[in-house]
């Protein structure tokens, strides 16, 4: 049930209601989840380019594909792409300068569908 989670930019059709190209090669520990690099921050791959957003619907920037830290994880609005769906998202600070913006769980490696992504503990 574990694998990669999949997500097309579809629009900025999300609605955040938190409270508080192409796959590289990924290390045993980031293809099962996230992993602490220290001072509150986890590692995590992401497998393709992500769009971030604020919450509220508000589309903020880009996370590129790699490696990446996050802080936590919250629950959000569901996002699909083809058979791949989360509700989950993380909270990062992307490549486009904005920090503690959200990426949903479905451009992270590891977890299943509506699955907290392992290893990332909960905002």
């Amino acid at each position: 049930m574990f694998g990669v989670r999949r997500l097309a930019m579809a629009g900025a059709a999300i609605a955040l209601g938190i409270a508080s190209l192409g796959a590289t090669a990924v290390s045993a520990d980031a293809a099962s989840g996230c992993y602490g690099i220290g001072g509150g921050k986890y590692n995590c791959h992401v497998w393709k380019t992500a769009p971030s957003f604020w919450p509220g619907n508000v589309r903020a920037g880009t996370l590129n594909a790699g490696e990446n830290y996050f802080y936590c994880q919250a629950k959000g609005t569901r996002m699909y792409e083809g058979d791949y769906y989360n509700v989950w998202y993380g909270k990062t600070d992307d490549d486009s300068g904005n920090k503690g913006v959200w990426v949903n769980a479905v451009y992270i490696s590891g977890g299943g569908n509506d699955q907290p992504v392992p290893g990332l503990p909960y905002c």
